[in-house]
């Protein structure tokens, strides 16, 4: 990686007469008001806010959830109500970084949190903020100045890692370790520090941060627990940095340990973490999700769902499908192994099966894995996925479906449903929201939730937001 050289050098050549990469970033970020974000910013918050506050609640009642839930309390005890923040979706507290840990995973448990920027920035950033603005009695500008904040960074950071298909390749999960990041300047923001100690904020946390892909071999639950590692991570690091503990300054481009040089090699474009600063935010290329399962795979279930709507295909009518994908995406959701939530989820095999079967791709389709099932499992072995560079494919998976009378029929959707190109409607989102929240808090809570997301800009003080997110006693 080049180093840029000015003209007063320390030892490592670094100039010693310009802001690192990190004290940039915080420079900016500890200088932005609500009144400096946009309205389109405003809203893109809001409706992340909602669809990952929905997802958490949901998500709360999970097998992994529950397990890092217990974990923590066993480890730390409950907090008392003011002293801590709300594990959503339940009556306990804990300490602001652990209600972070546990929210962050219980937001991701069931696939259906946002994508792009870090990989699932919501899951981190929101469960950061969430946390710190409880223990700090924060304003709702405040959170929405913070969640901007942390969407932004996340995103750049994986920009500048080279982005999702070459940082992710080399084995690091992306959610976990540029989520970071943006954890880390979000909790920072609520918490009002300065520059100064925000820059130090990023250099521990960068100090910190994991997260790698070996769960794909057996489905191991840590996947759903990498947002939540990276929010508690991120919050810690800012609470030390606001304690006077020092990070590194040059977290970032040092040739000896730096984000740049240990996690991306040769893929890493750090000019780009600084691109258009201040001029756009990387919050408007993250996408809501409509279907509970890897992003991966959402093309190719559209695909499948146009040729059902298209010409009345049904799962009786297919002899095999056919998808030519890019090499990335066939090593992430090529896998055959469903006996579990995360395989099925992480399988485009089993969710082109269950959407050829049943018309929709959601969580009743994968919670549980419908394995019994002899049709599922005949779709499943007649799916055969293609890696394939062409340029064609580069956006969306080319779906070629052989019917059992003879026709082929072949579509191809360029951004799947969800995607800032093709988004879901804000009805659709509310509709979303409401089937995930209503089974655990009811309607009446779901309505009570939504506006405050919707009012969030007026809101004093978010605990009386955040005590919305509790059932009734």
């Amino acid at each position: 990686m080049q180093q840029i050289r000015i003209e007063n050098h320390n030892s490592s050549g670094h100039a010693l007469d310009a802001l690192t990469l990190t004290q940039q970033v915080a420079r900016h970020w500890a200088r932005r008001t609500f009144s400096d974000l946009s309205g389109t910013e405003v809203e893109l918050v809001k409706q992340r806010l909602l669809d990952t506050l929905a997802a958490g609640v949901a998500g709360a009642d999970t097998e992994e959830a529950k397990a890092v839930r217990h974990g923590m309390l066993a480890i730390h005890g409950q907090a008392i109500g003011t002293a801590g923040a709300v594990l959503w979706g339940t009556n306990l507290f804990l300490p602001a970084p652990q209600a972070a840990l546990v929210n962050g995973t219980a937001a991701h448990a069931r696939e259906l949190d946002d994508f792009d920027g870090c990989g699932h920035t919501g899951a981190v950033v929101v469960s950061a903020v969430a946390a710190v603005a409880q223990a700090c009695h924060a304003d709702g500008s405040t959170v929405l100045t913070s969640v901007a904040a942390g969407y932004d960074l996340a995103g750049r950071m994986l920009n500048a890692a080279g982005g999702y298909r070459l940082h992710n390749g080399l084995g690091w999960h992306s959610t976990a370790t540029c989520g970071t990041f943006g954890a880390a300047l979000a909790a920072s923001r609520v918490l009002q520090l300065d520059a100064e100690r925000t820059a130090h904020a990023l250099g521990i946390a960068g100090s910190y941060m994991g997260g790698v892909w070996a769960f794909m071999n057996d489905g191991a639950m840590t996947k759903r627990m990498h947002p939540g590692k990276a929010a508690e991570t991120g919050v810690a690091a800012a609470y030390l940095a606001q304690a006077g503990m020092t990070g590194p300054s040059y977290i970032l481009e040092s040739e000896w340990g730096g984000f740049f040089a240990t996690y991306c090699g040769p893929h890493a474009q750090p000019e780009r973490l600084l691109e258009q600063l201040g001029e756009s935010n990387a919050i408007a290329l993250t996408g809501i999700k409509p279907y509970a399962c890897c992003r991966a795979s959402h093309g190719a279930i559209d695909a499948l769902l146009h040729l059902r709507a298209e010409h009345g295909l049904l799962a009786q009518d297919i002899a095999c499908v056919h998808v030519h994908c890019v090499p990335h995406t066939a090593k992430l959701v090529g896998g055959m192994r469903v006996d579990n939530v995360l395989g099925a989820q992480m399988s485009m095999h089993y969710a082109l099966a269950v959407t050829a079967l049943t018309g929709r791709a959601d969580l009743p389709q994968f919670a549980p894995p419908q394995t019994d099932n002899p049709e599922v499992m005949r779709l499943m072995q007649n799916i055969v996925l293609y890696p394939d560079l062409a340029p064609a494919h580069v956006h969306g998976p080319l779906v070629r479906v052989q019917c059992t009378d003879g026709r082929t029929l072949q579509a191809q959707v360029k951004f799947a449903k969800g995607h800032p190109e093709n988004p879901i409607s804000d009805s659709e989102l509310r509709a979303k929201a409401r089937s995930l929240i209503a089974p655990h808090l009811g309607q009446a809570g779901f309505e009570a939730i939504e506006q405050a997301v919707d009012q969030l800009h007026a809101c004093k003080d978010y605990r009386t937001a955040a005590a919305l997110l509790q059932p009734a006693r």
